[in-house]
């Protein structure tokens, strides 16, 4: 009998070399987390997310301050470092409303949800439920207008590490106000990010594990934005030097970018740990919940597309 070839002693190496490492604790679970992130493609999912929330939160930005009041949309610009007198939309006069008019505004709001559906799209997929019907086309809306209130929430409270007790700064950085600062951020984008998942896919998931979702998440925007404090000055007037306006549009989808895959692979990760059958997913599950898709629709293209309320089983076809 002839002795295995040498790509079979190979195989049967990495094999071995495979069963061993499962055998260490939480491999499976890096494993898992690993295999699902390369088959949810999160570089080409985040960067439809941040090109989307380019072209998407913009323009209701814009439409808000093309209302009477928009002092709240200027104060938070402020806060976030932005001066309000350099940018052309917070000049808007007060009766520019009536010049966009109401069929303009509406035609903005249905563009911006694009940013809406991509995000539904993502969750459906990595958490395995069922798409909503298009009766719930009030949820995109909803969305789209809840980050801007996001953003306004966070020119809020940039102005916090201000603060202080004794009256010691650091560049004036009050160690107290720094720490709120840093909670109402967490604050902001965990409730954020367990709102709006919950409006896209509704009870699909359960609250708790939207909570865990939105508490992971929070915590690595709130590093991404403590991060872009501190760099994104310098290197946006390193870019600006270099490239002019064109440099700030670079820094800003480079930026959304990375708030975009922390959005996904968060969500991968609480997904993946929540399924795990090791250690790790038996103790989460049952404190969060898993995910429970509604009934899949399968009758024809009309239901599919006006049904109401995405439980209805499929009607029989049968005589």
């Amino acid at each position: 009998m002839s002795s295995p070839s040498l790509s079979a002693r190979a195989q049967q190496r990495a094999l071995a070399a495979a069963q061993r490492a499962r055998r260490v604790p939480g491999a499976n679970l890096v494993l898992r987390i690993l295999r699902d992130l390369a088959v949810n493609d999160v570089t080409d999912r985040s960067m439809t997310l941040a090109a989307q929330a380019f072209t998407s939160v913009l323009p209701i930005v814009i439409l808000l301050t093309a209302l009477p009041s928009h002092t709240v949309i200027t104060k938070a610009l402020s806060g976030l470092g932005i001066d309000p007198d350099s940018v052309d939309f917070v000049k808007s006069d007060p009766g520019s409303i009536t010049t966009i008019g109401i069929f303009a505004a509406l035609m903005t709001i249905a563009g911006a949800t694009s940013l809406s559906r991509a995000l539904g799209r993502m969750y459906v997929s990595i958490w395995q439920v069922t798409k909503l019907p298009i009766s719930g086309w009030w949820r995109w809306v909803v969305v789209i207008f809840a980050l801007p209130v996001g953003v306004v929430a966070q020119g809020f409270a940039a102005p916090l590490h201000t603060l202080t007790v004794t009256g010691w700064t650091i560049g004036g950085y009050g160690p107290i106000g720094v720490g709120l600062e840093v909670l109402a951020t967490f604050l902001i984008w965990a409730t954020m990010w367990t709102a709006l998942p919950r409006l896209l896919v509704s009870s699909q998931v359960p609250m708790r594990l939207m909570a865990l979702n939105g508490a992971v998440t929070g915590v690595f925007i709130t590093v991404l934005l403590v991060g872009s404090r501190v760099f994104l000055p310098a290197i946006l007037g390193e870019t600006t030097r270099h490239y002019g306006t064109l440099g700030v549009v670079f820094v800003a989808i480079s930026w959304l970018f990375f708030f975009a895959a922390i959005v996904v692979v968060c969500a991968i990760v609480v997904h993946s740990a929540v399924c795990d059958e090791g250690t790790v997913g038996s103790w989460l599950r049952p404190r969060v919940g898993t995910p429970r898709p509604f009934p899949r629709r399968v009758n024809d293209t009309f239901d599919e597309f006006f049904g109401t309320d995405g439980r209805t089983p499929a009607r029989s076809t049968e005589p």
